[in-house]
């Protein structure tokens, strides 16, 4: 009797599990095909600010069919203003299935001496202030500097690379910072956060520097109280 029972109430779980798919799928086709968009052009790019951005197109297909112009276009980009701005593609196929391709814009003032992007030199260093390691970035890293307008500069990593692209921890663990530079090229830091710590630099340096002949930067920051990265940056030519 106990083993009928058994088989019974597998018997109803096994058809309940039926009936519970047959309510998930309704309304789907049996084989679903999903959109794919492939970008013309570059994923990222630079325009010249105060110029017109001109989309490079895109291509979507969709079981083996041209699909594109089922694709949806959202755009942000703003060639007045400096700053990182995205076009988002996007199609849904008959089962509700997303598919979507992203391009970055990035829009810089061409001309600046100051905006735009920044190579560290392998030779700047990290300091451990406790026990004198000193270790070479031994790579350059680029970094990138937007002129805010309001005669401050957005700085996308501080640390010129060495967490977020040196170690690999990736963009939450680059330090953001906002700098003021005077007419003698004196830097001052107004703000700084890295965003998968959720802390800040300690001090910058008083002899940070920008010097417009040669092109570079250099600075110390120290950070979590023992480390000072010393950071020279060239200006990149694009």
């Amino acid at each position: 009797m106990k083993k009928s029972i058994i088989c019974l109430v597998a018997l109803f779980a096994l058809a309940l599990g039926f009936t519970s798919c047959e309510k998930e799928s309704a309304g789907l086709t049996s084989i679903t095909y999903f959109a794919e968009i492939v970008l013309e052009g570059d994923a990222t790019m630079v325009v010249d600010k105060g110029s017109e951005f001109v989309d490079p197109g895109f291509t979507a297909t969709m079981k083996g069919e041209d699909v594109t112009d089922k694709v949806e276009v959202n755009s942000n980009v703003d060639t007045s203003t400096s700053g990182v701005y995205s076009v988002v593609y996007s199609i849904v196929n008959a089962d509700g299935f997303p598919a979507s391709a992203t391009r970055t814009v990035i829009v810089l003032d061409l001309s600046s001496a100051i905006e735009g992007f920044w190579a560290c030199s392998p030779a700047s260093h990290r300091t451990n202030t406790n026990t004198g390691a000193d270790v070479a970035y031994g790579a350059s890293f680029e970094i990138m500097i937007i002129d805010n307008g309001d005669g401050t500069y957005f700085v996308d990593d501080l640390l010129a690379g060495w967490y977020a692209q040196r170690a690999g921890y990736g963009d939450s663990y680059a330090m953001q910072a906002t700098i003021s530079i005077a007419d003698d090229g004196t830097i001052t830091l107004e703000s700084s956060n890295v965003p998968g710590w959720g802390d800040a630099a300690d001090a910058l340096s008083a002899d940070s520097k920008y010097d417009a002949g040669a092109k570079t930067i250099t600075y110390t920051v120290t950070y979590a109280g023992y480390l000072d990265f010393s950071v020279e940056l060239n200006k990149v030519d694009l």
